[in-house]
């Protein structure tokens, strides 16, 4: 069983080119992907302090088009930010 700590993840998601969003709620906290400019996708994060659990990391993959390897790559840094702008190309999310 996978955990990440969310404070970890959400400062490493915001290296790799995630901003904080405008939508806003109370127990959550959204961050958003652009490229050249043009919104691509966003994720959400827990305002608790909570490891974000297995059930957690799978909807935030998803939410992010990847992989939960992948994932767990671009939340703990062996995957850059180029690597996930490739594999979004390749996914053909990127135009």
């Amino acid at each position: 069983m996978s955990t990440l700590d969310p404070i970890k993840t959400y400062k490493n998601l915001k290296k790799k080119g995630f901003v904080d969003s405008t939508i806003k709620s109370v127990d959550h906290k959204y961050i958003e992907f652009s490229y050249n400019g043009k919104y691509v996708l966003h994720t959400k994060l827990s305002h608790n302090k909570k490891d974000i659990n297995d059930y957690l990391i799978k909807q935030m993959s998803t939410q992010c088009k990847l992989t939960k390897n992948e994932f767990m790559d671009l939340a703990n840094c062996p995957l850059s930010e180029e690597e996930f702008v490739k594999i979004l190309e390749m996914k053909g999310l990127l135009k």
